[in-house]
């Protein structure tokens, strides 16, 4: 916990806590000169005939000058407490977040996408709580516990010691038995969150299926078996920790009455003077004994929430200590080429396999030109294309693109000269025009209207009420899977790349569209290189390379008329889509 924290705290917190501990000493300071009044306001009220009234009022109102000024550090100490703890744990989260935005696909892989979301939000709120806490009682406490115990060892009460120690004895043997049956819960607690959000997230991305199949029963059952153990594991904490107020209590009531009790005897048989004196004594004991308890609660507070945020702070330190697989170069290099791709005996292996899922791959692109990839699912064919922008580092052989390898140059710079249409299309919440102009924001209406004419978007576009400007729920989920799709792909040419990617972005396009928007980006972009992965043989029939793959090898490479008479595999795939006479056989 401590270790994460202070990592990734900035100066400006360090001068924060600082100023909290020179705060509390002063907080301390006051506190202690009560308690030291109220001794001697107790021995004045019992002697108020030789005293006077007078300096009963100075007692009493040097004590209500202190309580303002402690109050008034108080507030201050929780003002900087809030911000420092806010502004640590809003960079920590930051931090979190552009580490899992650097992540590659294969890092994904670690963890589970409603485990970075409960880890970003769940785990970090508990980090907050306990730093927040830390700060506002970890200097306080102990501060005042040594100060009531120096205080405390003026008074020589041997008997009176001996009541104290045995009552605090007992709270903090309550307090380590309470701690022991809570702190294994924790971890469960926040597994099962991530289970909970994986059985909430699941069925509502998936609403439709599960209605179709009539299986809301199914889903709740799911659901309710997760929400119960989560619920059975928060209520046995709830109840043991709920004992810990009433034992408090017990120890601070059980404590004062005990040390009055023992004062009894001593009072008993004692002059007036004397008593008075004792009187003032046992006061005074009192209050530093309950500043002991009091102390030792504040700590026990914190450390009642520190077993649950530790747990929480080790998975967030999993996240940001998790290596990257996909890294910068030190020593970048320039690019040689335009729009070229150059595959040279690539292979693939997922982390933790033994077994490449693509091997061998070899092939080289032109400026300008088409190269598709076809296959049965599992082939390969996306691991491929993942490689060119670097989603994912190939372990043997070598990915060049402009005439330079992909591990030699920044990421940035070689995703600039890429646009990428996902074969499900993704849609941010926002406005038509901003998700068409995802790359650059600042690009005109008129750019935005081309990019939408090229993918036979803009009739649909234009014909809403407010165009352009028309909302996009998360997701696009107010838009059809064909509408989406053309979407993106306004959005991947919208910026006018040097090369194109298109993962099996027009399946879901009748043939007609298909045709229309593959005609458009060549007659629009004629110099830019494109990439197609698709499922549909006239889809890629014009394209000046084909590649083949079955089982994540080539088995073939040409364009579709070598390939529909040598290769077996494309012919069969050709034929089970066209008839002979389709495919000019």
């Amino acid at each position: 916990m401590f270790k994460l924290l202070f990592k990734n705290m900035r100066p400006r917190n360090w001068i924060a806590v600082g100023f909290i501990f020179l705060l509390t000493l002063g907080q301390v300071f006051f506190m202690m000169q009560i308690v030291s009044y109220i001794s001697l306001l107790t021995g004045a009220v019992a002697e108020s005939q030789s005293k006077g009234v007078a300096e009963i009022w100075w007692y009493g109102l040097y004590m209500i000058i202190c309580a303002i000024l402690m109050a008034v550090v108080e507030i201050i100490i929780r003002f900087v407490a809030s911000a420092t703890a806010s502004s640590t744990v809003t960079h920590l989260r930051q931090k979190m977040y552009e580490k899992v935005n650097n992540f590659a696909i294969a890092d994904f892989a670690s963890f589970s996408t409603e485990s970075l979301i409960t880890r970003t939000t769940n785990d970090m709120q508990n980090v907050h709580l306990a730093w927040l806490t830390f700060l506002k009682t970890a200097f306080v406490a102990p501060i005042t516990m040594v100060w009531s115990i120096i205080l405390l060892t003026q008074f020589a009460s041997p008997s009176l010691t001996a009541v104290t120690i045995v009552w605090v004895l007992l709270l903090v043997i309550a307090v380590i038995t309470l701690l022991l049956m809570v702190t294994p819960k924790f971890k469960i607690v926040q597994k099962l969150t991530d289970a909970l959000n994986v059985a909430s997230r699941e069925n509502l991305t998936g609403v439709r299926v599960v209605r179709a199949f009539n299986a809301e029963s199914y889903q709740e059952s799911k659901f309710e078996k997760v929400n119960v153990e989560f619920t059975k594991v928060q209520i046995f904490t709830g109840r043991v920790l709920s004992v810990f107020t009433p034992i408090v209590m017990l120890v601070m009531m059980g404590l004062s009455l005990s040390i009055l009790w023992a004062s009894a005897y001593v009072l008993n048989g004692l002059d007036m003077d004397a008593a008075n004196q004792a009187f003032a004594t046992t006061n005074a004991f009192v209050m530093l004994a309950n500043q002991i308890v009091m102390s030792f609660v504040l700590l026990v507070t914190l450390i009642v929430i520190w077993p649950r945020a530790s747990v929480s702070a080790k998975r967030i330190q999993e996240v940001i200590d998790h290596e990257v697989s996909v890294l910068d170069t030190d020593h970048p290099v320039e690019f040689k080429e335009k729009g070229t791709i150059e595959f040279k005996n690539v292979g693939f292996a997922y982390p933790g396999s033994d077994k490449e899922a693509v091997s061998n791959i070899s092939f080289k692109v032109n400026k300008g030109e088409t190269i598709a990839f076809i296959g049965a699912t599992g082939s390969g064919k996306t691991t491929i294309i993942n490689m060119i922008p670097r989603m994912a580092d190939c372990t043997s052989g070598e990915v060049l693109v402009d005439g330079v390898n992909v591990k030699d140059v920044l990421q940035s710079d070689l995703r600039d000269r890429i646009g990428y249409a996902p074969q499900k299309g993704f849609l941010f919440k926002g406005i038509i025009k901003d998700n068409i102009a995802f790359k650059n924001p600042e690009m005109s209406l008129a750019d935005v209207r081309w990019a939408a004419e090229i993918a036979d978007a803009d009739g649909f576009v234009s014909a809403k009420r407010n165009g352009y400007d028309s909302e996009v729920a998360q997701g696009g989920n107010n838009f059809s899977g064909g509408q989406k799709q053309r979407l993106c792909i306004a959005r991947a040419v919208a910026t006018k790349p040097e090369i194109l990617i298109f993962d099996d972005s027009f399946s879901a396009l009748d043939y007609r569209t298909d045709k229309t928007v593959r005609a458009r980006i060549a007659k629009s972009l004629p110099d830019t290189t494109r990439v197609i992965i698709a499922q549909r043989v006239g889809t890629i029939m014009d394209a000046d390379q084909i590649v083949v793959l079955d089982h994540g090898q080539m088995v073939g490479i040409g364009k579709h008329k070598d390939l529909i008479r040598n290769c077996p595999v494309y012919q069969e795939i050709a034929l089970s889509q066209l008839s002979k006479e389709e495919l000019g056989l």
